[in-house]
């Protein structure tokens, strides 16, 4: 391709030509600099250099996992090791959330997750002028409600009254039950030190912590159960509070712990959490004051606990039964 072609391309693409893109495009460098995966890695690093202030490690590993699942699925897919960003278009993306479900095995969120960081690369590549079309126009990237699993009371006193042989499940438990009344997070019941523990002029104990997820304040007041076991598990070496485990052993001792109590649910440390906020709605606990206490920006999000509560329904409506007891009346004299 001449000089001009390549003059004419760039204008065409970008609205306008500088000397240095004009080498790159002769030379061939273009190409090689604005590949899918050189952009991603720029991207990496930008995000690498956040960690600790608007970012936490774990999202930062997100990035690099969606990396790696790209490159893998150019290898496949390609037999390439990388692709200039020009050639992602609607069809690589539609092929790419394919490969995440089949060969990957991504439910629908998690591949919506994988291909909403692939967006961010190419909307850069979009303002940077390095592609002139957006392929991600008219692609649908919406999450699918998730069912929230949550514990009710005769299933919560199951767990409390349950007693375990292994010394491990019942640190398990005593954290997951810590979470089901104070509706803190796994990684926030982890890092909880006496520094997140204050009294008031009143004597009531609280937590008072930044959630890491969101750095939203929360402060939440700390019943009977949750102070019995932080007095339960006073004086670990580490200054930390409770015992924790790793997440994924949380999760896989919850699984046994949700067997031996007869408990047919899928227990998570997120079932704790979940559970404290859809229990507090039931005994009455305005929705404001949950959402504070669960340190979540937007009421909206605490909005979806409402919506599971069948069970506050059923509370709510049978206050009242009393009350149509003179029209059920009225209605077998009428038979």
């Amino acid at each position: 391709m001449d000089l001009k072609k390549h003059y004419d391309n760039i204008y065409e693409r970008d609205g306008f030509v500088t000397p240095e893109k004009l080498r790159d495009a002769y030379l061939g460098l273009e190409i090689q600099k604005n590949t899918v995966l050189s952009l991603f890695d720029i991207k990496i690093e930008q995000k690498r250099n956040l960690i600790g202030n608007t970012i936490r490690d774990t999202t930062f590993v997100k990035y690099q996992a969606t990396r790696n699942r790209i490159r893998e699925f150019i290898r496949n897919k390609y037999n390439k090791e990388d692709l200039p960003i020009r050639e992602v278009n609607f069809q690589f993306i539609s092929d790419y959330e394919i490969y995440l479900k089949s060969v990957c095995r991504c439910g629908h969120n998690s591949s919506v997750k994988h291909l909403r960081f692939l967006k961010q690369i190419v909307t850069n590549a979009l303002k940077n002028h390095l592609i002139s079309v957006d392929p991600f126009d008219n692609y649908k990237l919406g999450y699918k409600p998730v069912n929230k699993e949550f514990l009710i009371e005769p299933e919560i006193k199951k767990l409390m009254n349950k007693k375990f042989e292994a010394k491990r499940l019942e640190e398990v438990r005593d954290v997951f039950l810590f979470q089901i009344f104070t509706g803190v997070a796994y990684i926030d019941a982890a890092n909880l030190t006496k520094d997140n523990i204050f009294e008031d002029g009143l004597g009531q104990k609280w937590i008072r912590l930044t959630r890491q997820k969101s750095s939203v304040q929360a402060n939440i007041p700390l019943l009977d159960v949750p102070l019995s076991i932080l007095k339960k598990y006073s004086g670990l070496e580490n200054g930390k509070l409770l015992p924790i485990h790793t997440n994924q052993k949380m999760n896989e001792y919850l699984k046994e712990i949700a067997s031996l109590c007869g408990i047919n649910k899928r227990l998570t440390t997120h079932c704790g959490r979940h559970s404290f906020g859809t229990i507090m709605l039931t005994k009455g606990v305005s929705i404001e004051s949950v959402s504070k206490m669960l340190g979540h920006t937007n009421i909206t999000t605490t909005q979806i606990y409402a919506k599971v509560l069948n069970q506050k329904i059923f509370t709510e409506v049978n206050k009242v039964r009393g009350e149509f007891d003179d029209m059920m009346k009225y209605y077998k004299q009428r038979k």
